[in-house]
């Protein structure tokens, strides 16, 4: 399939809110490098599709409906990458519920941060929790969790969904500390792409050029940018990488 290096053959990785978007094109992306993929996410049709495009460019996935931040949900994905390849090398939580702008006195902050929370940081947490004994007996492994520019940044209206991302990539530190003992690394991407929310987004609040302006490189991302970046912390080629923000995203954010 696509790539003639296979930097991922005979590794297992799963990837969370595969449907489409980001996680669609690291999928694919990972099964063009010889990865065996399963893919989860709330639209069975949607992934059936991501399946469907693998496999006709000769490559290996399977797909699970699955919500993040659900814990059996998590065991079942876990479980089925189990039964069908025995391992999981990589995983990949990109899956996350996104909440709009809200201004922080609105009365509705409370429950925008504990769904965010749910979806993403706990959705993270659960499938690091179960992937890691599997990662422990294997030697070794590669978690990347998906963090935004705007916890770097603060944007106005975003608390929920930054507040969310930051309790992530102390995750993503905390766990790259306390398991780099076993060789499992722990990576967070700072993505920015036009996916179809996103896109959404800009339109419904015409902010468009004034978001723009903020790229250095001067343009929106795709999400065929994010998924060498996720190749390259999913390889052999990044083993001693670890506990590091990593922003794909032209610019708009500088650590």
């Amino acid at each position: 399939m696509g790539s003639e290096s296979q930097r991922l053959a005979g590794k297992v990785a799963i990837v969370t809110g595969a449907g489409q978007g980001i996680g669609e094109a690291i999928a694919t992306g990972y099964a063009a490098e010889g990865a065996r993929v399963l893919i989860t996410g709330r639209t069975r049709s949607k992934l059936d599709e991501v399946v469907s495009k693998i496999e006709a460019a000769g490559g290996t996935a399977i797909a699970l409906e699955a919500l993040a931040g659900n814990r059996e949900h998590a065991v079942a994905t876990v479980g089925r990458a189990i039964t069908e390849w025995g391992r999981v090398d990589v995983l990949v939580n990109n899956a996350h519920t996104f909440t709009d702008y809200l201004p922080i006195e609105d009365p509705k902050m409370e429950e925008n941060c504990m769904i965010d929370m749910q979806s993403a940081f706990f959705g993270s947490l659960h499938l690091m929790q179960l992937c890691q004994p599997h990662m422990v007996r294997q030697g070794g492994g590669s978690i990347i969790n998906m963090g935004t520019g705007f916890s770097i940044r603060c944007e106005p209206g975003f608390l929920a969904y930054a507040a969310t991302k930051e309790a992530i990539r102390v995750l993503t530190k905390t766990a790259a500390k306390e398991w780099g003992q076993h060789k499992i690394r722990v990576n967070t991407i700072l993505p920015s792409a036009l996916t179809p929310k996103s896109i959404w987004y800009l339109e419904d609040s015409g902010t468009y050029d004034q978001e723009l302006a903020k790229v250095a490189m001067g343009r929106f991302g795709e999400p065929k940018d994010i998924a060498p970046t996720a190749v390259f912390l999913a390889s052999d080629d990044s083993d001693f990488v670890t506990g590091q923000t990593i922003g794909v995203e032209g610019g708009t954010t500088m650590l």
